[in-house]
């Protein structure tokens, strides 16, 4: 009967399904069943290629063991998923890597850089090494640190203006070389703009790019080379903050510099870069040694300072070295007194077109005259006077 046989296949069903769960599961005690090993020829940079932010990395690739993975395949047990998963992500790898060494070592003639790609940043590195603190750093550690100190600069910039992840769309893309040579081969190429002589060239919309290289004369250090790599990284989060635009030729030059000589401050203690290279052949472009609150201060009660409603028209390259000071002040006024949102929405307004004199009476109520009273007052509240 039909029923006798349901009830027969449904209690062989059951016995098979029992059986099964009863055999025991084979573990292997090599990887314990995972499938792979964690590879051992990267010693103690396996720490610097396993950070969360690092996707790919040059020197991680070219691993003869792993191939970048960081992993290996375990010997002991058969796991062709994980097999097949690792042998993907090493093609991967060999490809981006051959289009980075095309694209930039083959045209710099060598290939020797170090290509990093994190979160939010492609970084280039051809730094010699140098001491960090008191350890000295090879250029393969170099990124990471520069890469780890880009994400956090961008991290303390969305922040400081209270925006979204998704109001800082797109990649940052920064080339460090060691030389002027290569710098002048990949700068004009990737920011469509000449050297001159330029340690430095950027591009700041549709696409974020920095170029530099270590000219010993002003960057022999570390510091001094972080410093040029905050500023002008600055630059290219401001314009890439939505809505996308460079400001500094729509004058609006005091904010344009004057963010970047902030976030400059905040992180290294001192502004002791300008974006335009003539300013740097005039005498005094180290002006104050670049911590500027005590010379506001004097200018402030000198009655010297530049006026806002002066300032607040000028475009980047119009800007004396007073004037630069006076921007970084009057940033740090608003942004310490007044908070990241109304800022943020001060440059937004900045970015669609708005004169400063009316964005500032619509966020602060105040005009270019009525500003400087306050700003005064708070700058005699808190910047130093000489000698102390």
């Amino acid at each position: 009967m039909w029923w006798l046989r349901v009830v027969c296949v449904s209690f062989a069903l059951l016995a098979t399904a029992t059986t099964r769960a009863q055999e025991p599961v084979v573990t292997c005690r090599s990887c314990n069943s995972v499938g792979t090993f964690p590879c051992s020829k990267h010693g103690k940079d396996l720490g610097l290629e396993a950070d969360p932010m690092v996707r790919r990395c040059s020197v991680a690739i070219e691993c003869k063991v792993c191939g970048g993975a960081l992993k290996v395949d375990c010997r002991q047990c058969r796991r062709p998923d994980v097999e097949a998963a690792l042998a993907e992500r090493q093609g991967l790898l060999r490809e981006w890597l051959e289009r980075q060494r095309v694209a930039v070592d083959d045209a710099v003639g060598h290939r020797t850089l170090v290509h990093l790609e994190t979160t939010h940043c492609d970084l280039v590195c051809g730094i010699k090494p140098l001491m960090v603190g008191k350890v000295k750093f090879d250029t393969h550690q170099l990124a990471h640190l520069y890469g780890q100190r880009i994400e956090e600069l961008r991290e303390r910039f969305r922040t400081a203006f209270e925006l979204t992840d998704d109001e800082l769309p797109g990649r940052l893309r920064v080339y460090m070389f060691r030389d002027g040579k290569e710098h002048g081969v990949i700068g004009p190429r990737e920011t469509g703009m000449g050297t001159a002589g330029s340690i430095g060239l950027k591009q700041m919309g549709p696409e974020f790019v920095y170029s530099m290289w270590q000219d010993p004369r002003s960057l022999a250090d570390d510091e001094q080379l972080h410093r040029n790599i905050v500023h002008n990284v600055t630059h290219l989060l401001l314009s890439q903050m939505l809505p996308m635009r460079w400001i500094g030729n729509r004058s609006h030059g005091w904010l344009d510099e004057g963010i970047a000589h902030w976030f400059e401050d905040q992180v290294t203690g001192r502004c002791l870069n300008y974006c335009f290279e003539e300013v740097l052949v005039i005498p005094g472009s180290g002006w104050k040694n670049g911590k500027w609150r005590t010379p506001v201060r004097v200018m402030v009660d000198e009655g010297t300072l530049p006026s806002f409603a002066a300032l607040s028209t000028k475009n980047t390259d119009q800007l004396t070295f007073e004037e630069h000071a006076a921007s970084f002040a009057y940033v740090d006024f608003l942004l310490t007194t007044q908070g990241g949102a109304k800022f943020r929405d001060l440059v937004r307004a900045a970015k669609q077109g708005q004169a400063t004199r009316d964005a500032l009476q619509t966020i602060y109520q105040w005009n270019p005259l009525t500003i400087e009273a306050p700003f005064q007052a708070w700058v005699r509240a808190t910047y130093p006077p000489p000698g102390r």
